[in-house]
């Protein structure tokens, strides 16, 4: 399934999206919704999703600063920007970090279904020029599952994997996508983690493992291990 996070400061707004959009029928799923850009942006650091939907004016960091942080560091993300009608011009801006689309909040229940299905399309169909430019796409994939095998232990970003394995970041991440049905950072971060379990099952400190899979701040540690393992890595040594 496609993975959505949606963000919006009016609750209101977040709760007619949640309940009032058939997520299923477009074979989506809501994975997390944020009441501002900073819990978003939080959240796209532990996981990265398919689609962003936000709202252009929210506290903290609006919805121009959630595009630009998911365009510089080339997250494989189409972004839906939602804004009142008086805004509109104001989010064009967004249009330098290759913003999907713009919808007009007081109809954005109506036109969201549509604006998500031109997202998956765009996710679900590599251009030809794409094609072109990465060649064989199994010869891609064993050069990648190649590169995170040996790489996985440092601070990797799509952009800097794009460069070392000479593909297109956009493309690599939704092949990787259509092939194995998973996110590339969701398996980087499942292969750091079940490395991690070992080495503190072999005596390492929890900092101290979660900086030999390459992860710097415990606390992001912490709250990506309890995603994939269901408790936190102090409750996992106790077991």
């Amino acid at each position: 399934m496609w993975k959505v996070m949606i963000a919006d400061d009016e609750m209101y707004m977040l709760e007619a999206m949640e309940k009032l959009i058939n997520w299923e029928k477009m074979d989506c799923q809501l994975v997390f919704k944020a009441q501002n850009g900073q819990e978003l942006i939080r959240q796209l650091k532990i996981e990265v999703p398919d689609i962003v939907i936000t709202d252009i004016k929210m506290p903290l960091v609006n919805g121009i600063e959630v595009a630009q942080y998911i365009y510089e560091h080339m997250l494989p993300t189409k972004v839906i920007i939602l804004s009142a009608y008086a805004d509109f011009e104001y989010a064009q801006e967004a249009i330098a970090y290759d913003v999907c689309g713009y919808i007009i909040k007081t109809s954005a229940i109506e036109m969201l279904p549509e604006m998500i299905q031109k997202a998956i399309g765009k996710m679900s169909k590599p251009s030809e020029d794409e094609k072109d430019e990465d060649g064989c796409s199994e010869d891609i994939l064993g050069k990648l599952q190649k590169y995170v095998n040996a790489h996985y232990t440092e601070k990797l970003t799509l952009a800097q994997i794009a460069k070392d394995i000479h593909a297109n970041g956009s493309y690599l991440s939704r092949l990787y996508k259509m092939k194995t049905g998973q996110n590339l950072f969701d398996s980087i971060n499942k292969m750091r983690i079940e490395k991690a379990k070992e080495l503190m099952l072999s005596g390492y400190k929890v900092y101290e493992a979660a900086q030999m899979v390459g992860i710097d701040d415990v606390s992001y540690f912490s709250r990506v291990f309890k995603k994939y393992e269901g408790c936190s890595p102090r409750e996992y040594e106790k077991k």
